[in-house]
């Protein structure tokens, strides 16, 4: 170096202002590692234009992080912040060429290995918050799940009072709405337990909402539906299939046969009743079953609950000679606690009623 040189050179700053400059360079060292990763993954899902501006953002990046720390060039952190910098642009590049190509490269520059034809990630832009992040992945699904896609199929239905009401199966997204509308209709408490009334009701939905979602995302023994209007959850059913879990019905006397399916816990929006919603429920929930290739579902309702016995009643469902030939005593006491008071409180348990229909594919709902 020259005597000239050393002349025309700027004094040495600060120790301090160094130790700040170098923790800056370090900062973004880190930085230009993290955005090199990132372009790397991205740039093998995303388009050549997407690519384009990858590298255009980390040239950019560059050149201010050179204009910033130009006074400390000697500096050890500056000078890796760069090389990793100009590494991501040199990477992203080769990226771009081999995705013009056709073939693929390592870094060393050897043929990659051919990737597999599993599912490939994706992601997901948000332009009104600004950000990317990758989707999750979708798990293959198995035999029974593809077995009650093609079973349940997308409805759509004219309501008495003009409008449109879609029928499919529940989705991840509509859990705890399903939820919540369970907890509204069906959800009692004794008097006894009124001071703990929001903590059995809160554990009780953790249960409710467990159970909807084990259904929709794991369970291969029952079908949830779910009933829209627009965008607005207004109604669900449920079908077990045959020797499935019925968590709890199957207690319910009559019992209803194992071997056969189970419709439980239609619920339609107390505000969109009237509409014929329910009644298209139990239809789609009944084509269903048809197209799996049964001929019979079963049902139970309570001896007091009116407006379940009309619906069944209306849709073409009766209690079985059979089972209303083998009641017991028992049962038939418990049915006529109908308007007994201590009943209405939840003090006397209320009788059950079995219904059956005989159901065909593309039978009028």
């Amino acid at each position: 170096e020259s005597s000239r040189d050393r002349a025309s050179a700027p004094p040495t700053p600060p120790s301090s202002t160094r130790f700040a400059a170098h923790a800056s360079a370090r900062r973004e060292s880190r930085a230009f590692l993290s955005r090199r990763s990132f372009a790397a993954r991205a740039m093998s899902m995303m388009m050549a234009t997407r690519a384009a501006r990858a590298v255009g953002v980390a040239d950019n990046h560059l050149g201010r992080h050179q204009s910033r720390h130009r006074r400390c060039r000697g500096s050890r952190a500056v000078g890796a912040a760069r090389g990793v910098a100009r590494g991501g642009i040199r990477r992203v590049a080769r990226v771009l060429a081999s995705s013009d190509s056709g073939a693929e490269t390592t870094s060393s520059g050897a043929p990659a290995k051919k990737p597999s034809d599993g599912l490939k990630p994706s992601l997901v832009v948000d332009l009104a918050k600004g950000t990317v992040k990758f989707a999750p992945k979708r798990r293959q699904r198995n035999g029974g799940e593809l077995a009650k896609d093609a079973a349940v199929k997308r409805m759509t239905f004219e309501m008495k009072d003009k409008g449109n009401v879609t029928i499919a199966q529940l989705e991840e997204e509509d859990v705890d709405d399903a939820t919540n509308l369970v907890m509204d209709l069906f959800f009692k408490v004794r008097p006894q337990d009124i001071l703990a009334k929001n903590r059995l009701r809160g554990e009780q939905a953790k249960r409710v909402r467990m159970g909807l979602m084990d259904g929709v995302k794991v369970s291969e023994d029952r079908v949830l539906l779910a009933a829209k209007v627009g965008s607005v959850l207004v109604g669900i059913a449920e079908v077990s299939l045959p020797d499935g879990n019925r968590f709890g019905a199957e207690k319910l006397r009559p019992k209803a046969p194992a071997d056969k399916p189970y419709l439980s816990d239609v619920a339609v929006s107390p505000t969109q009743r009237g509409r014929g919603i329910g009644r298209q429920l139990v239809y789609a929930a009944e084509q269903a079953m048809a197209r799996m290739g049964h001929t019979v579902v079963y049902t139970h309702t309570k001896v007091d609950n009116d407006a379940a016995q009309a619906l069944f009643e209306k849709s073409g469902y009766e209690e079985p000679a059979e089972v209303k030939a083998s009641l017991t005593q028992a049962q038939i006491a418990q049915r006529s606690s109908k308007n007994n008071p201590f009943a209405k409180l939840g003090l006397v348990e209320v009788g059950h009623i079995l219904l059956a229909k005989q159901i065909s594919l593309d039978s009028t709902p």
